[in-house]
């Protein structure tokens, strides 16, 4: 009789040491799981930051603005409009003035927004070309945000002039900054735009 109660005992044991030792393996492996999980996630969010795009740009007649746009749709990038202070005229002839004066007195015009780039890893930079250069607010963007460490893709719309009349300008403007400038391109047509955009993996 002992013997058989004694048995009964050491089964229960045994069954209820087994079911302790399998809940706690299960346990630490959800737990690895879960850990895993949460890394993979976090790698994925941090990769996902490290990649982000933005479209910042300036457009006085609306055909840079249109070229931004057709960028940000392709890329999926974020996209921002630069504000000046004052504002450049509408008026062509009236335009040509004021830039034309910004260059000779090497007046850096005052950029009214507020732009973390932080989470940014490529900015594509637009601009019109005014007297075969970058307007001179290129060179507040510059002296104004800080970039280190970013890819800047400049383009240009302009009828006469390719982005290579400005890229002397454009690499004065960065140099010891730290920025991976890229030779950009000319941004009047979508055709053109797409074909840059593919060649350097940007699209989405």
């Amino acid at each position: 009789m002992k013997k058989w109660l004694v048995g009964i005992v050491i089964a229960i044991v045994a069954l209820v040491a087994g079911v302790y030792l399998w809940s706690a393996q299960n346990g630490r492996q959800q737990h690895s799981a879960s850990r895993a999980n949460t890394a993979s996630s976090k790698s994925t969010t941090e990769s996902s930051k490290q990649h982000k795009m933005l479209v910042v740009y300036y457009s006085n007649s609306g055909t840079t603005e249109s070229a931004a746009e057709t960028i940000q749709k392709k890329t999926g990038a974020d996209i921002i409009k630069l504000r000046m202070s004052p504002d450049y005229p509408s008026d062509y002839s009236k335009l040509t003035v004021v830039a034309k004066r910004q260059i000779d007195r090497n007046q850096h015009p005052k950029i009214l927004n507020n732009i973390d780039f932080s989470k940014y890893s490529t900015v594509f930079l637009g601009f019109p070309t005014w007297y075969h250069r970058p307007p001179m607010f290129i060179n507040t963007f510059f002296e104004k945000y800080d970039l280190k460490g970013k890819t800047v893709v400049p383009f240009t719309t302009s009828m006469s002039s390719s982005i290579a009349v400005s890229r002397p300008y454009l690499k004065k403007m960065t140099a010891n900054k730290q920025i991976v400038l890229q030779t950009g391109f000319r941004a009047n047509e979508t055709s053109t735009i797409t074909k840059y955009l593919k060649q350097h993996n940007f699209t989405k």
